[in-house]
């Protein structure tokens, strides 16, 4: 019976976690990446990413985003590969999905089924073929807001969830 390869967290990858989990703690949010280069799917993302509570750092071009990954400690990324070259966001898409503990959404191309297996194969949290509509994309956002949680209180049990204002009026 053959074993499941399991994936080692590397020092580096441990690093990066505590630092997720501090920066939750510190700023009291949770970050969401948002990456696309068409402004109106970015807009959508962000409302739809707001709605459920997370702090959203956006970017239009891949340069911009590898900034952004390595000053950002989100817990969320959204890459909107539609209507786009894959090659362009190749290592933008490798470098999130290379950090753990970090939820990856593609947005990909619908019909693009070699993108959909390069996409899940890198570890991608969820393959999109097209980009859905606001409400479907909140639901999926509050999801991802659930897992990042747990998971934030799995490392933190002794602490409370960091409450955003959004979340805060959402139960309230």
């Amino acid at each position: 019976m053959p074993y499941r390869e399991t994936k080692t967290a590397t020092p580096r990858e441990l690093i990066q976690m505590k630092l997720a989990t501090r920066a939750a703690k510190i700023v009291n949010t949770f970050q969401c990446l948002i990456v696309s280069a068409d402004a109106e799917r970015r807009q959508m993302f962000e409302l739809a990413a707001a709605e459920s509570g997370w702090k959203t750092v956006l970017c239009a071009d891949a340069t911009s985003a590898m900034t952004c990954i390595a000053r950002s400690l989100a817990q969320l990324a959204i890459v909107d590969l539609e209507n786009q070259k894959l090659e362009t966001f190749r290592p933008v898409v490798e470098s999130l999905t290379a950090r753990n503990g970090l939820l990856v959404i593609v947005c990909g191309n619908e019909g693009q089924i070699d993108e959909e297996i390069w996409a899940r194969q890198r570890g991608a949290w969820l393959y999109l073929p097209g980009v859905p509509d606001g409400n479907s994309f909140s639901t999926l956002c509050g999801e991802a807001r659930h897992i990042a949680e747990r998971v934030w209180k799995a490392s933190n049990p002794q602490r409370d969830v960091p409450v955003s204002a959004a979340t805060r009026n959402r139960y309230s």
